[in-house]
């Protein structure tokens, strides 16, 4: 065993989370979420985490409705946990993340950069190193929560619910991440993903020998690969052409 890299030991030999007499996993709540959205939007023109999507606050219920019916996102989700606004108000990309993440998990946070401090969002984390990629915002992440993490990028509004199911049902306690895979492209799809706490001290190794690229990180450690279910989903939204195409707007 290469003691050189003790984040690619099994989880159970590097932190005794294991139950070894029965050798099962201790239930541990230890996952979070975590909405990505500290990126600079150099390509947007403006800050895309407040950019508006197709649906309403209704405040009689206290959930949130699609205004489309026939819109690809046509589930209803719960808003209890989100500042309260006027009925029919418009929902934004951040406020869509912060949903379906918590529909799954009992804490998310939302990771930003020092210009976004001002939006008045709660259980923030700064990223660290003043936006060096999604690996600086996962890294902080991490280090602040001490836990393992679900990611969603802000940018990303067609991702159903049912995916974020399948991939908490694909993870791999064992390995540093659980990814949905690109396999006609041999890319990774980041932008939802299960991180292991165990994954920092070979991310922060990483980083700090000036490694910014996340697929080649994925590449070079060993990852739980998940077949993409429906690959429309994983559409980034970067451009303002991009955002219109969607009928988002």
């Amino acid at each position: 065993m290469d003691s050189k890299y003790p984040c690619m030991w099994p989880a159970r030999l590097r932190y005794g989370l294991c139950d070894r007499k029965n050798n099962k996993r201790l239930a541990l709540s230890d996952l979070v979420g975590i909405v990505l959205m500290g990126g600079k939007s150099s390509r947007m023109g403006t800050d895309k985490s407040q950019l508006l999507f197709s649906l309403r606050y209704n405040s009689d219920d206290g959930r949130i409705t699609q205004i489309d019916p026939e819109s690809t996102n046509s589930e209803v989700l719960s808003s209890s946990f989100l500042p309260p606004k006027e009925k029919n108000a418009p929902i934004t990309l951040t406020e869509l993340a912060h949903t379906k993440l918590k529909c799954y998990v009992d804490e998310v946070y939302f990771s930003i950069n020092k210009n976004q401090e001002d939006l008045g969002l709660k259980n923030t984390i700064l990223d660290e190193y003043e936006v060096e990629g999604p690996l600086s915002g996962i890294i902080s992440a991490l280090r602040a929560t001490k836990r393992a993490i679900l990611v969603l990028g802000v940018d990303m509004p067609l991702i159903t619910e049912q995916s974020i199911k399948n991939l908490i049902k694909h993870r791999n306690w064992d390995l540093l991440t659980t990814t949905y895979y690109q396999e006609e492209t041999n890319t990774w799809e980041p932008m939802l993903s299960i991180w292991e706490y165990e994954t920092l001290p070979c991310l922060e190794e990483y980083f700090e020998s000036g490694g910014r690229s996340i697929q080649k990180f994925l590449n070079q450690y060993g990852n739980q690969r998940v077949p993409i279910i429906n690959k429309s989903e994983f559409i980034n939204v970067n451009t303002m052409e991009e955002y219109k195409n969607l009928s988002l707007s």
